[in-house]
Parts: C-alpha cells; structure tokens; sequence
C-alpha cells in the first residue's frame, strides 16, 4: 500500500498558531485573573499604610529647614545640600543663609578636590553684602581676604585660622576697610607684635579680640610682646581670649593695667602664669575669668600640645618631643636622620578622612556667577 505524506498540522490541528501567547492568555484554573489583582490591591494598600507611619520630612516649613541647614558647615551647603532637590536649593540661595560663612575644611585639606577660595568667594556673593560674621582657615590668601572685605561692608565678626596663608600686610590692609569690624579671632596663625599693633590701631572699635594658640607645660619659652602690643592698642576691648599663650605675669599685668574694661578674660593654657598672689585677685574682678588650667573641652580647637598623643609621643609646634614611658624630652624636625622620626608618627591613623567629600568636586566654577 503506498504511503501518503500529511502534514503534521492536520493531525493535530491548533486554533491558535502561537502556542506562547496561549499560554499566558488562558488563565490557570488554581489563579484566576480576580485573584491577582485582588493580591495587587492588597499590596499597595499595605504599602500606602506603611507610608502613612513615616513622616514627611519635605512638609516642615521652609522657616524650619531654614535654620536645620544654616547649622551646617558652608562647604557642605554648596558642596551637597543644595543639590538634593528643589526645596534646599530655594533655600540655600537666599541670601540671608549666608550671613554667617563657616568655611571649616577637613584636615586633609591638600588633598580638597575644589579650590577653597572659589567656594568663599561664591558664599559671599550669596550673602549679596548681608554678611556679618565669616571664618577661614588653611588655603584662604590675601585676594580672597580684600575680595571678602570688599563686598561685606557690614562684616562685624572676622575669623582666621589654622596657619592661614595671609600676610601681616593684607591682615592689616583688610581690617582697615572694616569699620564695623567688633570682634576679631586669629586661631593658631602667628603674625609680628606689630602687626597686633597696627590691628588695633586700625580699628578703635574692636571690642573682642582672640590670639589663640597650642600651649605647651614644657615649653619655657616665655613671650610678652603680643600681651604689650595688645595693652598699647586695644584700650576698649571688653573680651579678651589668650588660649596658650606664652607670656608670664609681666604680660599679664600689662593687660589689665592697659585693657580696663575687660569683662571676659580666658587664659586656660596659659601654663606660664602664677595666679596666687594679688595678680589672681585681680583676675578674679573679671566677670567672665578663666583661668590657665580650666577644661577646653568647650574649646573647638586644639589648645594644649599634651592633649593630642601620638603613639607614646606628642609633638607641638616647637619641634619639642616627649617620650611618656622614658621621661625624656628633646628637639629634632622633620626631614632630619632621627631614628625617633618614624615612631613620632606610628598609629596617627585620624590624619587623613576622606568620607567627607566622596563623590563632589567643584570643577570650572565661576565665583562671578551664582
């Protein structure tokens, strides 16, 4: 018999060509259709009432972000908040948010991937001439100083710190074009006895003013030409701060003989100084008096060089060493063939934190745009 060839679509005939889309069309008789939209609906119902319980943080009031981000660092507020969305950036271009400029920098200042002075300059054009009260520290120089003084006429507080690059001529240079100037801080930067002359003489309004640095118990160095030039010329004065200060008795006599209006007088690690005679007496007229050995633990800067250990070590601005197991003390710098070199340094594993800044960066900007 001979065999006829039939095509296996006859055989087995299928009405629907794409046996694919047949199956997820037709319904599976253990999951209706109703069933997964009702287990749809349930879900985001469940959702919806998880997000009932979690607070909206972008309905506070803007008066209330307002003063959360005006706690925050400047670098910060360029650098990150204003690029989280629309309501921070509203805020953080009104002018007022700019009336106080924080410019503090991480340590590991060298390795910023901006420059610090773009960044001041651009926080003070913010401030649009509303500001009154700035700090700068690290990489601030003389231009970006006479750039801030320039546009904040109203500039009533100054702040300077941390071995800033600014000359004692552009130091004085700016104070004079400051003539709402009050209260003037110069934290860890050291200038000539006749620069701190010259400041006072250049603004007879100054009523505070703070020359800050790290004292040390073993330094016995013993300096009393800043506490002169500061009696010469800062007769008004009713704030005093000299945290680690070198100067002795002598220099403290100076001040209160030449600074009469004092009302506040700090001079906690001022470790040269005998307070138990009349001089103490004095001291203790003062309405605010803090004396050489009080806590700066409400001090935000370093104060004394025996605070700050490093290993078994400690190491201050006079080159000065001490081993705390030996007991000995001596004076070498960095760079020299001191076998003591590499330990001074071991375990001072808090230098370098680059946490802060991961991810930003402040390439081309103009300071002359907002």
């Amino acid at each position: 018999m001979p065999y006829i060839w039939v095509p296996k679509s006859q055989l087995n005939p299928n009405p629907n060509p794409n046996p694919k889309i047949a199956s997820i069309t037709q319904p599976s008789s253990s999951n209706p259709p109703k069933m997964k939209r009702n287990n749809r609906k349930n879900r985001r119902n469940k959702n919806r009432i998880k997000n009932k319980n979690k607070p909206n943080w972008l309905q506070l009031p803007e008066d209330v972000w307002f003063l959360i981000i005006s706690k925050l660092k400047t670098i910060h507020i360029i650098e990150n908040v204003q690029k989280v969305c629309r309501l921070f950036r509203k805020i953080c271009i009104q002018p007022s948010m700019f009336r106080i400029i924080d410019m503090t920098l991480p340590d590991a200042y060298m390795f910023l991937t901006f420059d610090a002075n773009i960044i001041t300059r651009y926080a003070v054009d913010r401030s649009a001439g509303e500001l009154v009260d700035i700090y700068v520290e690290f990489c601030c120089d003389d231009d970006t100083l006479m750039y801030i003084v320039e546009r904040s006429k109203n500039l009533k507080h100054l702040r300077i710190g941390h071995y800033i690059p600014i000359s004692d001529e552009g130091l004085i240079d700016a104070v004079r074009k400051l003539p709402m100037l009050e209260e003037l801080e110069i934290i860890i930067s050291g200038y000539y006895k006749e620069t701190y002359e010259a400041l006072g003489h250049a603004c007879p309004s100054l009523k505070s003013f703070s020359l800050n640095n790290v004292g040390s118990r073993r330094n016995c160095y013993i300096h009393n030409e800043e506490a002169l030039a500061i009696s010469k010329s800062m007769p008004n004065l009713r704030r005093l701060q000299l945290i680690g200060n070198s100067m002795s008795n002598e220099g403290l006599k100076v001040i209160l003989d030449g600074c009469p209006l004092l009302e506040s007088l700090d001079l906690r690690a001022c470790f040269h100084i005998d307070l138990s005679g009349d001089l103490g007496k004095r001291c203790d007229r003062i309405t605010n008096f803090r004396r050489p050995n009080d806590s700066t633990s409400d001090y935000s800067h370093r104060a004394c060089a025996e605070d700050r250990p490093m290993g078994n070590y400690f190491f201050d601005e006079s080159h000065e060493w001490y081993d705390y197991d030996t007991d000995e003390c001596g004076d070498f710098y960095p760079g020299s063939d001191s076998d003591e070199y590499d330990d001074l340094f071991y375990g001072f594993d808090d230098f370098v934190d680059f946490t802060l800044f991961v991810g930003g960066g402040f390439p081309g900007f103009d300071s002359d745009s907002n």
